[in-house]
């Protein structure tokens, strides 16, 4: 099975985006140079996966901001460090991890460059494949081998054995196709993105709001509300006009779901940390969820 979609790659080198063609791990990358893919999970896997993605870059301190997706991270090359927050203690990764959605902005370097793959999975089909994890208030990500064995060295070796970026994507895809449940096997319904509000949510189901909150926190350990936020918050970040200081916050708050301007702000310094404002500075020249510190 090889994994389909299309395929959006950056390089960025000096502060300077451009796009990029589809092409292996490059052997000796300049210096200060980023690569960041993505490319959405194929059909048989688009019930439970959302992209799957691959870095390359330096290894330098940077903030990581949360996503609504639980995701699976397989380091290719460096060691890694990750902290909750500033000044709290370092954890050391060096092969793979599961990384829950998490309620905060969190950090990471790496020791040499940094090289990972990883794969964006929808909250109720990791738990339903993983069981519950640790919640993601700052609690160190599990080890993916603490999770399932030797198979999580089986899997770095033969990411690691990949000679291009087409065959990394289609050996991971296909290792999580034979893994993840199928889609009948995930008894909560997949949501609805097309609206801000959880009573929306349940009543697409044809349940009550308490009723849905309990099923979709049973099945997710998230709160609808929650999830719904940060799905906003991450089309935000996606959003190529949030580079664009000619383009309106407001009508980009607006667009998704926010209130006004200022309900974007509050909720994207929450959870991120930084204001729209300082990200969108930013934006056009890093992965989305990525922020380098000052």
């Amino acid at each position: 099975m090889a994994a389909s979609g299309p395929a959006r790659s950056w390089s960025i080198h000096r502060k300077e985006m451009r796009p990029d063609a589809m092409a292996g791990p490059v052997a000796h990358p300049m210096p200060g140079d980023v690569r960041f893919t993505t490319r959405a999970a194929p059909p048989s896997l688009d019930h439970a996966v959302l992209e799957l993605w691959h870095l390359d870059d330096p290894g330098a301190p940077h903030c990581g901001l949360p996503k609504p997706y639980v995701e699976i991270v397989v380091s290719l090359r460096g060691i890694h460090w990750w902290r909750a927050a500033p000044g709290m203690p370092e954890h050391r990764y060096a092969t793979a991890w599961v990384t829950p959605v998490q309620d905060g902005p969190r950090y990471a370097r790496a020791e040499g460059r940094r090289e990972l793959v990883g794969a964006r999975l929808q909250p109720w089909a990791a738990k339903a494949w993983l069981g519950t994890l640790p919640p993601g208030n700052g609690a160190p990500p599990p080890r993916l081998s603490a999770l399932l064995g030797r198979e999580a060295g089986l899997l770095r070796d033969s990411l690691k054995a990949a000679d291009s970026l087409d065959s990394l994507f289609e050996r991971f895809a296909a290792w999580l196709e034979v893994r993840l449940p199928d889609r009948d096997a995930i008894t909560l319904p997949a949501p609805c993105r097309d609206t801000d509000r959880a009573m929306d949510l349940a009543r697409a189901v044809e349940a009550t709001p308490r009723h849905y909150r309990r099923l979709f926190s049973g099945r997710t350990d998230l709160a609808p509300k929650r999830w719904l936020l940060l799905h906003r918050i991450d089309a935000v970040l996606r959003d190529p006009r949030l580079a664009d200081p000619q383009f309106s916050l407001a009508v980009l708050a607006c667009e998704h779901g926010f209130a006004d301007q200022a309900h974007l702000t509050r909720e994207m310094k929450r959870f991120t940390g930084a204001t729209p404002g300082q990200l969108r500075h930013r934006a056009a020249h890093y992965p989305p969820h990525m922020l380098m510190p000052r």
